[in-house]
C-alpha cells in the first residue's frame, strides 16, 4: 500500500504532523509512505523511520507563481508533479494542511482515497473524499484524526499501540531524529566556543516569523543578565534575527556574559543538533519552538497572538508564559491594532527567569 503524506510547510506544522504520520506506520506497518514536502523542510524529515520516501517539490516557487497569476506556469508546474508521482501508483492521499494547493497535489497523486481536514477553505474539500471533523483541538491532534480516517477508508478497527519505535507512549509527541555524528559536531562547537562550566546552558531562540509573536530584544537582554552568574547561552535564530540583533549582539560578546551567537549560521538540523546540547530553551511562538519539543528538550514557550491550546507544547517538560492582563490573546494577528504587541513587550524577565529556575530544579 503505497501513501502520499501531504505537509508542505512550515518547520512547526511539519514536526506537528509526524505524529500523524508515525500513527499511520504503527497502524500499517507494510504500508509505504511517501511525504511530499518543500525542498527547504525537507532536512526535518531526514533519519525518521516512518518516512520510507522524501518527495521535495517547489511548493514556495508554485505559490510565489499563483500570487502573480501566472497561469501557464502554474499549469505547468501541475503537470509536471503528476508526472514526478504517477510511477509511485498511490492507494492513498492523505493531506494535513487543507489549503487549495494541497489539494492540487491530491488531485496529482490521483490515489482513489483522500483523507483530509473538514472544514477547510480554498476549496480544498472539493479534492478529499474522507474528511475529520474536529477544528477546534490542537493542529497534532487535528492531523491524528485525518490519518485516523484510514480505519473508515480501510474498513478496519484502529490497532492499539502503547508504544511508538522510539518508545514514546504518548501518541502526540512530535518527531525528529539527530544522528550521532550530528550531535559529536555540535558538542564539539559548543567546547570551543565555550568555556568548560558546571553552569546550565540555556538556549534562546530571539525570534519569529511574526514581528508579533516577538518578545523584544532588550527583554533577552535582561533575561541573560539575570541569568548570568549561573549560566551559559547559545542564541538562536535565522538571518532576519542576526541582522536585527547585530548591535545587541555585539554589546554581549564585549560583556561577561558567555554567549555562543548562531544567529543566521545553522541549517535547521545544525540548531537542532546544538539545542539538544542544552538544558532548556526559550522561545516565543516559532519553528525552533518545535524543533526543541520535538527533542523533548525543556522549554520555556511565550505566546501572544496564537493560542497555545492550538499550537503550543503537548508533551514533556514546558511551561507556558502568557500576558493574562491582555483580553485579546489568540487573536492571530501579524499587526497589533494597539501599536504594540502587549501581549509580549508586557511578559516580564523575571516572570520567565522563575520558569527557567523552577524546570531546571524540579527535573520534572
Amino acid at each position: 500500500m503505497n501513501i502520499l503524506f501531504v505537509r508542505l510547510s512550515y518547520i512547526g506544522d511539519i514536526l506537528h504532523a509526524t505524529a500523524a504520520a508515525r500513527w499511520i506506520k504503527e497502524q500499517y506497518p507494510a504500508a509505504k509512505l511517501h511525504w511530499i514536502v518543500t525542498p527547504s523542510m525537507a532536512e526535518l524529515l531526514e533519519n525518521n523511520p516512518y518516512v520510507d520516501v522524501i518527495i521535495p517539490w517547489q511548493r514556495d516557487l508554485y505559490e510565489a507563481h499563483s500570487k502573480k497569476l501566472h497561469l501557464r506556469t502554474m499549469w505547468k508546474m501541475w503537470w509536471e508533479l503528476r508526472d514526478q508521482l504517477q510511477p509511485y501508483h498511490f492507494d492513498i492521499a492523505v493531506d494535513v494542511q487543507g489549503r487549495l494547493i494541497t489539494g492540487l497535489v491530491l488531485l496529482a497523486s490521483e490515489a482513489p482515497i483522500r483523507l483530509g481536514l473538514g472544514g477547510t477553505k480554498e476549496l480544498n474539500w472539493l479534492f478529499t473524499n474522507y474528511k475529520s471533523k474536529d477544528r477546534k483541538s490542537h493542529v497534532i491532534t487535528q492531523y491524528l484524526e485525518v490519518a485516523q480516517l484510514l480505519s473508515m477508508a480501510l474498513g478496519g478497527a484502529i490497532q492499539e499501540r502503547e508504544l511508538s519505535l522510539n518508545g514514546v507512549v504518548s501518541e502526540t509527541t512530535m518527531d525528529l531524529f539527530l544522528t550521532k555524528e550530528e550531535r559529536m559536531t555540535a558538542v564539539d562547537a559548543i567546547a570551543t566556543a565555550l568555556p568548560e562550566s558546571e553552569k546550565k546552558r540555556i538556549g534562546l531562540v530571539l525570534g519569529s516569523s511574526w514581528a508579533t509573536k516577538e518578545w523584544p530584544q532588550y527583554k533577552w537582554l535582561e533575561l541573560m543578565e539575570l541569568l548570568q552568574g549561573n549560566a551559559q547561552f547559545i542564541c538562536f535564530g535565522g538571518p532576519k534575527e542576526a541582522e536585527e540583533h547585530a548591535e545587541q549582539m555585539e554589546y554581549i560578546e564585549r560583556s561577561r556574559l558567555e554567549v555562543y551567537n548562531r544567529l543566521g549560521t545553522t541549517t535547521l538540523r545544525e540548531m537542532a543538533a546544538l539545542m539538544d546540547c542544552c538544558d532548556i530553551i526559550v522561545a516565543c511562538d516559532t519553528g525552533a519552538l518545535h524543533i526543541a519539543l520535538a527533542l523533548g528538550k525543556p522549554v520555556v514557550a511565550l505566546f501572544g497572538p496564537t493560542d497555545p491550546k492550538l499550537w503550543g507544547p503537548l508533551d514533556g517538560r514546558f511551561r507556558i508564559i502568557v500576558n493574562d492582563n491582555m483580553d485579546c490573546l489568540g487573536c492571530r494577528k501579524r499587526k497589533c491594532p494597539k501599536g504594540e504587541p502587549y501581549c509580549m513587550t508586557r511578559i516580564d524577565a523575571a516572570t520567565v527567569k522563575a520558569a527557567i529556575v523552577e524546570l531546571l530544579d524540579k527535573g520534572e
